[in-house]
């Protein structure tokens, strides 16, 4: 029996949204993409943000304790399409050394997490900053603007995600693409 026949047969259980969402989005695909490598930026972003939800969910499993009391852990469900229009970032304060090859990634993630038995879903935005290395791409910064789940309307400055969750499934995803590309 492969995945797919696996996760028909549990439909019912995953509820309505996700199936609608699965069946929306083309139907059942695999969970992780055999990656095209290539050192264009433009095509490995769209491999990692379509790969970040399960990289993502399996870090967010790794890091749980396994004598909670309460769950209140996120879920991935999706993460967008990436933006890689950069923001111009002249170095205006002092003169480089070396040439800057940092590229700047834009995505958002839709997440879930459960709070007294009761689903919020809110949408992240992420700032990313990779460059190339000798071993491949890797990431140098992780940028975010968490939703406000206060209804103010004032806006947190971008906090530095590369210790979290989202920065631990962007370098594992990086170490395995830049691995498989090695392999050739």
């Amino acid at each position: 029996m492969v995945w797919s026949d696996v996760f028909v047969e549990n439909l019912p259980k995953l509820g309505l949204p996700l199936a609608l969402f699965t069946l929306l989005n083309g139907g059942i695909k695999q969970a992780i993409a055999e990656p095209i490598c290539s050192p264009d930026l433009m095509a490995i972003a769209p491999q990692l943000v379509a790969d970040l939800p399960s990289y993502g969910n399996r870090a967010i499993q790794q890091a749980r304790r396994l004598q909670r009391v309460e769950d209140t852990y996120s879920y991935i469900l999706v993460a967008n399409y990436p933006e890689l229009q950069p923001l111009p970032l002249g170095n205006q304060q002092y003169t480089a050394a070396v040439p800057d090859t940092t590229e700047q990634i834009f995505f958002t993630t839709l997440e879930r997490k459960y709070l007294n038995n009761t689903p919020i879903t809110y949408e992240n935005y992420y700032w990313l900053f990779v460059t190339p290395s000798e071993k491949g791409w890797a990431i140098v910064y992780l940028l975010t603007s968490l939703t406000d789940f206060n209804s103010d309307g004032i806006t947190a400055p971008p906090l530095d995600f590369t210790q979290s969750v989202i920065g631990t499934a962007t370098r594992r995803w990086l170490r395995d693409y830049n691995a498989h590309c090695a392999a050739g």
